[in-house]
């Protein structure tokens, strides 16, 4: 893992990947450059919750290891994971799988554990690491995001970003604010990748985690974190489909049922996108899971 590294460095990380441009990488995608991307938040994984009991670690990492194998993905985006070591645990049922790159986020303030994201594929990343959102002007997002670059074909990189934005907790008028500086960000550092990578080919994108936000929900009728996203040209997963066949966030006692889990790409063509049903013993969110046919 590479854990908030300088910008500058990262032709040496490609160089030091033994990847050179035109060069396909040791593992690359399936014939016909089909890519199959997940992303799921696993709910303080192992555990549930923080302080888990080892019985509570042991009984979601079972409920899992049972459905993660039902994902059939190439690479996959883990949101709350307690730490690199977690994350391995949960792909550990996947042939050829490995964890590429694992933030470590610092616990928030009154907190002991902190949410980390991750990335794993059966792919070989040429570089990879996590970054910490900045202080902004006003706000300081929490946690950041996992960043992962592969080169699926000779001159056709694959880059992916697992996210899991602020939560709906607290103040509406703050959350938004804090994810809104959070895409910001994360639209800066994409330029960045941009211009860094197209040296070596053509790009897909593929953005994914838990937004805890929704296009079309008319709780964030205001907000511009997803607008913002598409007006740079990604395109939405789940764009045309009802709600009731892409519900990530089931109804419970205090809230209705939701859509907070996405996938976004640029320079990809979707094939298929959706919910996995997962079991509740293993996370109160659903796994996504989309489909790309690579140009």
């Amino acid at each position: 893992m590479l854990a908030r590294p300088c910008f500058l460095l990262l032709l040496g990380l490609l160089v030091a990947a033994g990847s050179a441009p035109g060069q396909a990488s040791s593992q690359t995608a399936p014939a016909g450059h089909s890519i199959t991307a997940a992303f799921w938040n696993i709910a303080w994984f192992p555990g549930k919750r923080p302080n888990a009991y080892p019985a509570e670690q042991t009984r979601q990492t079972k409920a899992v290891h049972e459905d993660i194998t039902r994902l059939n993905a190439d690479v996959i985006g883990l949101e709350e994971m307690r730490d690199f070591d977690s994350a391995a645990l949960a792909v550990q049922p996947l042939p050829g799988f490995k964890v590429d790159v694992c933030s470590n986020f610092p616990p928030r303030e009154g907190q002991d554990d902190a949410q980390q994201v991750a990335i794993a594929s059966r792919l070989q990343p040429m570089s990879a690491w996590a970054e910490n959102w900045k202080a902004g002007a006003a706000i300081t997002p929490p946690r950041g995001f996992a960043f992962a670059a592969y080169e699926i074909a000779p001159k056709k990189m694959l880059l992916v970003y697992a996210l899991h934005l602020k939560s709906n907790r607290g103040e509406l008028v703050e959350n938004v604010a804090i994810r809104e500086e959070s895409m910001r960000q994360l639209l800066a550092h994409m330029k960045d990748m941009e211009r860094a990578y197209a040296k070596l080919g053509s790009i897909a994108w593929v953005i994914g985690g838990d937004f805890n936000t929704a296009p079309d929900d008319p709780r964030f009728a205001k907000e511009k974190t997803l607008a913002n996203l598409t007006s740079s040209g990604f395109k939405w997963s789940w764009d045309g489909m009802p709600l009731e066949q892409r519900v990530t966030l089931p109804p419970d006692a205090r809230f209705p049922a939701a859509c907070f889990d996405h996938i976004y790409y640029r320079g990809a063509t979707l094939r298929k996108a959706e919910a996995i049903e997962t079991d509740d013993k293993a996370s109160d969110h659903r796994a996504v899971r989309a489909v790309f046919d690579v140009p």
